[in-house]
């Protein structure tokens, strides 16, 4: 007497992973791309445009930087013997420092992101891989708004702007034209508040609503306090 045949149980299909589709989700269909994030983790992508938007904005900035940072040295009596070589050598600093601040700092950000929302979601450690992924991906918004602004920056003539300041106010989508008097802190931790900003947050608020199951409320809070707290990091010298 022969023995039924018994099936193989299938083992599980791994949840397949979007690549660069990931980050198109992320602007036209959120929620697909939560769904993508819980179920992949996936962040490499989004580091990749993240990086590549850094790069190229901090370059296109360099003639306005130089110009400004001349203008600074020249107006510094203590200065006085500084030429265009060190003009020069001081805005290749000041680059640097936003490629370093937009492509390794923004991983910093969102280690720090993912921990909050860890806490927030009260899921544990096993879902921090997760909060990353959301923190990354949530963060192609303000990228894209970094570049915009680097584009308008570059497109004028960079003796236009006579500090940075100036350079904040160049696009006109945040709160640094309501920042009274021209100093730079206030009009830096303002100029952090704008319309691509609340966009990376709000998505980051809806995506720990719908990963985390987190009261909107509360998600609204933590995510717009994050970004708070990121606008007060930018005013910290020498980032």
């Amino acid at each position: 007497m022969s023995l039924p045949a018994i099936d193989d149980i299938p083992e599980p299909t791994p949840p397949q992973r979007r690549g660069l589709r990931l980050i198109l989700d992320v602007i036209v269909a959120p929620k697909q791309a939560f769904a993508s994030i819980a179920a992949t983790r996936e962040w490499l992508p989004a580091f990749f445009i993240v990086s590549v938007l850094g790069f190229a904005g901090s370059l296109m900035l360099g003639p306005a930087l130089q110009h400004v940072i001349g203008a600074e040295v020249a107006a510094d009596p203590s200065a006085a013997h500084a030429g265009p070589a060190d003009v020069a050598r001081l805005a290749g600093y000041e680059v640097a420092g936003q490629v370093v601040w937009q492509i390794i700092g923004s991983l910093m950000l969102w280690l720090w992101t993912a921990v909050i929302l860890t806490a927030v979601s009260g899921a544990g450690p096993s879902s921090f891989r997760v909060y990353f992924s959301l923190a990354a991906n949530t963060a192609i918004p303000a990228s894209i708004g970094f570049f915009v602004l680097a584009l308008v920056i570059s497109l004028h003539d960079p003796s236009g702007y006579a500090n940075f300041s100036a350079l904040n106010r160049a696009l006109p989508d945040n709160l640094a034209f309501f920042a009274p008097g021209e100093s730079e802190r206030g009009v830096s931790f303002l100029a952090s508040f704008d319309l691509f900003g609340l966009w990376s947050s709000l998505l980051l608020a809806f995506g720990l609503r719908a990963i985390g199951k987190v009261d909107l409320f509360w998600a609204l809070v933590t995510a717009f306090s994050l970004w708070l707290a990121y606008a007060v990091v930018q005013t910290i010298p020498g980032l």
